[in-house]
């Protein structure tokens, strides 16, 4: 159950760091750094799991996840405007690079997170189950998990072109995206679409025999 929550934890402080120019910037970085020990938790708290993991992919996708993370920290750093504000020098904290990285990286780490998640998908599922008592076994429930599944997709692709993720995954100079524009619900829901895109990628992926 406690796996749970904190996982549970996490995909809502990463949701807001993620909405950051909808929130006071000293909050994005104290959320930065709630994220940042919530994961390193859990990496330590799951480290015999991911030591022993068999399959390839997964410990390249958990490796990324970790240097991803360790980048968007000291990139956030470095860039802080309140948190570590005279603590670094002025040539990084105007370094065009370590902004870009930054603000592009996130979209990388939830991508993988997304994989993450869905590669583990059998356990995560349980515990939900588990914690919440839910059982899926008529008809009309499978029925409205595949509606959810297709709204999610939906979501995560108007998403994807809204927040111009492929530019920002090529590290391309992006000042606006039509997705700011959105209320902070429609954004958080947006978000949630394009990391569920990746949930079922690594899913379909790890019933792959």
């Amino acid at each position: 159950m406690k796996k749970f929550y904190l996982d549970l934890f996490m995909l809502i402080i990463f949701l807001l760091v993620m909405s950051f120019h909808f929130l006071p910037k000293i909050l994005h970085e104290v959320l930065g750094l709630l994220m940042f020990a919530a994961m390193i938790y859990h990496f330590v708290n799951n480290w015999k799991m991911f030591r022993n993991i068999k399959k390839r992919l997964s410990k390249i996708v958990d490796v990324a996840i970790f240097l991803c993370l360790i980048v968007i920290i000291f990139t956030g750093i470095c860039i802080s405007n309140h948190l570590f504000n005279g603590m670094i020098e002025m040539k990084l904290q105007r370094n065009i690079t370590i902004h870009q990285l930054h603000v592009s990286l996130p979209f990388l780490m939830m991508i993988l997170s997304g994989l993450h998640l869905g590669l583990h998908w059998q356990g995560f599922w349980q515990r939900i189950k588990n914690t919440l008592h839910l059982t899926i076994t008529s008809t009309l429930s499978k029925i409205a998990v595949k509606i959810i599944v297709v709204l999610l997709i939906s979501a995560g692709i108007y998403g994807s072109i809204l927040n111009r993720v492929g530019d920002r995954l090529l590290m391309q100079h992006i000042f606006h995206t039509e997705a700011i524009d959105l209320p902070f619900a429609a954004f958080i829901l947006l978000t949630i679409g394009i990391f569920s895109i990746y949930v079922l990628i690594g899913v379909a992926i790890d019933k792959i025999k």
